[in-house]
């Protein structure tokens, strides 16, 4: 019975977990769907945008000061890092692209452990309140993340379509030497690409942090989920990626009721393998990521 109880609030939860999870995984789809390299450090970007997202916070007092600006501070090390190391990987096989990111995710996990200390911290919630669902209170500021996640998914879809700059950024991929014979900077927009990549990954950091503790080490458990996602909805599908994220937030809000958080989580990833198994090429594999 408490479990029925309950069972509202945990599929709110999971709505709001599957787009955290859809903006890490957007990012990721994104870096890989251009430079073709499986960025192992991703999470580490989550990371950095929830730590500096702590910081700034207790620095201005103010969270959504921190909001803004966090999650471009991880975007300038995104492109910063594609200009020293990933660069370097691009057209060379896949293993070299998986090592330089694990080092890199190393460096960074390690950096943060010496500048901000090992000690989880934590934001206080910037939205004070909750609201009534059957009977279930819930917080605010967990249904401003879920309203703040979906319009960044749709602004980067726009952004995608309608720009000059998200028309280079589909075109590089599909045909690199004829964007190259018609004067498109390729170097400027892998770098423009992986720091887009970055921002959402700070994005979602800085959006978590008020829910989960902020630690060094949070962006491996961001790590997995992430990953299985790109492949359940499809590599280079951002329209997959977002419905593989809900399916894999909602099943694990379903399975919190039952089970404990740490189970619903194994359990909910497994809920993704049937598709990794019969359909390896995801939910919308082969469509366009733009």
């Amino acid at each position: 019975m408490h479990q029925l109880a309950s069972m509202p609030a945990e599929l709110l939860d999971g709505v709001v977990w599957g787009l955290i999870f859809a903006l890490v995984a957007l990012g990721l789809n994104l870096i890989f769907g251009l430079v073709r390299v499986i960025n192992m450090a991703h999470g580490s970007l989550y990371m950095v945008g929830a730590m500096v997202g702590w910081y700034l916070a207790r620095l201005s007092h103010s969270f959504w000061l921190a909001l803004l600006a966090a999650p471009l501070v991880v975007g300038l090390l995104g492109i910063c890092l594609e200009w020293l190391v990933l660069r370097r990987t691009y057209r060379r096989d896949v293993v070299v692209g998986v090592l330089a990111t694990a080092g890199l995710l190393l460096v960074i996990d390690n950096a943060s452990l010496a500048i901000f200390g090992g000690v989880p911290e934590s934001i206080a919630s910037p939205i004070a309140g909750s609201i009534s669902v059957a009977g279930t209170h819930y917080p605010l500021y967990r249904i401003a993340v879920a309203g703040i996640a979906l319009l960044s998914v749709v602004l980067l879809r726009l952004f995608l379509q309608r720009t000059g700059l998200g028309l280079w950024m589909r075109a590089v991929p599909q045909a690199p030497e004829l964007a190259l014979a018609v004067g498109v900077p390729i170097s400027r927009v892998n770098a423009l690409t992986v720091g887009l990549g970055a921002y959402f990954a700070g994005l979602a950091g800085v959006l978590a942090a008020p829910i989960v503790a902020v630690y060094y080490q949070m962006g491996l458990d961001i790590l997995a989920p992430a990953f299985i996602v790109v492949v359940a909805g499809g590599m280079g599908s951002l329209g997959g990626t977002l419905v593989a994220a809900l399916i894999l937030g909602l099943s694990r809000g379903v399975l919190a009721a039952f089970v404990a958080p740490s189970a619903a989580e194994m359990l909910a990833l497994l809920v993704l393998v049937p598709v990794l198994i019969f359909k390896p090429e995801g939910f919308f594999g082969g469509a366009s990521s733009r």
